[in-house]
Parts: structure tokens; C-alpha cells; sequence
């Protein structure tokens, strides 16, 4: 894979949309755009909207608080 390609997928990958309804929770990501939400990584990976190659991640609380992984 080239740093091209690899920038192209990283961009591709970013949200495209205001995540800010989602805070305190997790999202299931593809191609930019959230297909899913959960209280829970678990039950998000388990969510039957999910497929493997969708990118998961939490949204951090709306209270500013600082989300290290």
C-alpha cells in the first residue's frame, strides 16, 4: 500500500457528519457516514448493522472531558 492510498483511506475514514448527537456513546463508521450507535463498544460490535470493516469508535462526552484510548 502507498502513503497515497493509505492517506486516501484515512480520509475517506473521517466522519462527515456533526457527531455531536452521539456524545458519551459509540458509533459504527462507513465510508464517513455513522450506521449505528451504542452505549457500548460490545453492543455496537454486536449491533447487526456492523460489519467488519466498519470503524468503531466513542464520542466523547459533550462535557469537554478529554477521551485517551
Amino acid at each position: 500500500m502507498t502513503v497515497e492510498e493509505l492517506e486516501r483511506q484515512q480520509q475517506e475514514a473521517l466522519p462527515k457528519e456533526d457527531l455531536s448527537p452521539y456524545a458519551g456513546q459509540w458509533v459504527a463508521l462507513r465510508d464517513g457516514r455513522v450506521i449505528a450507535s451504542e452505549v457500548t463498544g460490545v453492543a455496537l460490535r454486536d449491533h447487526p448493522e456492523v460489519g467488519e470493516d466498519d470503524i468503531l469508535m466513542p464520542v466523547p462526552p459533550a462535557s469537554g472531558a478529554v477521551l485517551i484510548l
